[in-house]
This record gives structure tokens, C-alpha cells and sequence, in this order.
């Protein structure tokens, strides 16, 4: 009877009553938490933000040198249209591109876990920030729109659009916080910021519109629309692509973490 007692005790232990120590190959639970897949995910998409962030202030930081004269702009055809409607309106450029750059510098830091974690005072201080500047950016973008449309209205109606879904989301994540749903407010600020973000793409699309114009033919009151819309599109895809990843990873560490703990006390 002793016996028996000591062999269910070294079993539940894995260990088998003849002192010998076997190690059991991991189970599915085991593998499922392996963050590898996750890991190189994350890291790049760390990178593509970092280098989206770079050419927001590249291009913020150009434009206020030239609206403020600092730097003398080119002639070029290609950059005529664009630079001529930002300096027309002057003012309403530097409201919106000046916020613009706080909301894309200060925005990555919101989605650093450890930050939210260990300074939640400075995480809270930090969304102010972007959710003011964002404000202002996205209001003021709306302006601009009816300003200074290069694209027409093609333009027009993706910069609407997007503008008003970029504002929705800001509302929506400062509405969840403030109820205390913070995978909802996780969710509507990576809508957000991947907006907000998508202008340091869609220049680059309307420069390789302006590479190909000789082949495509197009102006830039007929290509800066579609840009935009190029822009806006693939921005707002990868964002719900992140957040459709999100989910399907945090179900499956909670469904792995169960498992885990049932195997666990079972054996």
C-alpha cells in the first residue's frame, strides 16, 4: 500500500518509481507559446513603423523649412503644384503638419508594452499628446480638403473619408479607455496611428507617379487621388490585419495557457 502511494506520488512528478528521470517530449501546449513566429512578426513590424515615422519627419521637416524660407523651393514641374498649394495656405499647412509630427513621433511609444507597464503615468501623459495632436491634425486635414485638393475630387473623397474613420477612431479609443476596455482602445488606436501614419506612404506613391509620368502619361490632378486612396487603403488593410492577428494569438496563448495548466494537473 506504501508502495503504490510513493508510485502515484513519483508519478505525478514524471518520475517513474525506479529513479530514473525520462524527459517527456513537449506537448502541443508547450509549442504553442513558442514566440519565435511572433517575435519576427513584431520586429518587423517595429522596423516598417520606424521607417514610415523617418519619412513623416523628413517630409514635415522639409515643408516647414521651405514655408518658412529656410530653404529655397525647386522649380520643377513635378513639385510645382504641391508646393505651390501648401504655401498658398501657409498657416493651415504648419497647423496641420506641425501636430502631425508630434502624432507620429509620440505615437509608437503608446504601443510599447513595457512603457504601459512600468510607467502608466507617462503612457497616460503620452496619449494626451497624440490624442490632441491628432485631433488637430485630422480637423485640419479636413480643411485642407476643401482648400487645396491637388487630386480634385477624387482626392477630395478618399481624404474625407479617411479623415473622418482616422477622427472616429480617436473618439472611439479615448471613449474605451475612459470605460476601462483597453483591448477595444488598443484596437481603435492601431486604427489610428496606421491612418495617421499612411501619409509618409502615399508619398512615396505619388514620387513613383511622378517617375512614371512620361509612361503613364498622368498629371498630378489625376494621380494624387489615386495615391491617396492607394495610401489610405493599404493602411487601413494592415491595421485590421494587425489587430485579426492579435486576436487570433492572444485566443490562442489563453487556450494554450489552459491547456497547459490541465496537463499540469493531470499528470
Amino acid at each position: 500500500m506504501l508502495a503504490s502511494s510513493r508510485n502515484r506520488q513519483s508519478g505525478r512528478k514524471g518520475k517513474p518509481s525506479d529513479g530514473t528521470f525520462r524527459l517527456n517530449p513537449p506537448s502541443n501546449a508547450v509549442l504553442a507559446l513558442s514566440p519565435q513566429p511572433h517575435a519576427t512578426l513584431i520586429r518587423s513590424a517595429w522596423l516598417a513603423t520606424l521607417v514610415l515615422v523617418l519619412i513623416g519627419v523628413a517630409i514635415v521637416t522639409r515643408r516647414t523649412m521651405s514655408l518658412a524660407g529656410f530653404i529655397s523651393t525647386p522649380s520643377t514641374l513635378s513639385s510645382a503644384a504641391p508646393d505651390a498649394a501648401f504655401a498658398r495656405y501657409a498657416p493651415l499647412t504648419l497647423v496641420h503638419i506641425l501636430p502631425g509630427l508630434l502624432f507620429l513621433v509620440l505615437g509608437p511609444f503608446q504601443f510599447i508594452q513595457t512603457l504601459r507597464i512600468r510607467k502608466p503615468e507617462v503612457h497616460r501623459r503620452i496619449g494626451y499628446v497624440v490624442l490632441t495632436s491628432g485631433l488637430v491634425t485630422g480637423v485640419t486635414a479636413l480643411a485642407m480638403t476643401t482648400q487645396m485638393a491637388i487630386g480634385g475630387a477624387t482626392e477630395r473623397a478618399a481624404t474625407t473619408l479617411f479623415g473622418v474613420l482616422f477622427l472616429v477612431s480617436l473618439v472611439r479609443a479615448f471613449s474605451c479607455i475612459r470605460n476601462r476596455r483597453v483591448a477595444a482602445h488598443r484596437e481603435w488606436m492601431i486604427r489610428a496611428f496606421s491612418l495617421g501614419l499612411a501619409v509618409a506612404t502615399i508619398r512615396p506613391i505619388v514620387g513613383a507617379f511622378f517617375a512614371t509620368q512620361r509612361f503613364t502619361g498622368l498629371t498630378p490632378p489625376e494621380f494624387f487621388g489615386i495615391a491617396f486612396w492607394i495610401g489610405f487603403t493599404m493602411h487601413l488593410i494592415a491595421a485590421e490585419a494587425w489587430i485579426n492577428h492579435s486576436r487570433t494569438w492572444g485566443q490562442r496563448r489563453n487556450d494554450s495557457g489552459i491547456e497547459l495548466r490541465a496537463a499540469t494537473r493531470a499528470s
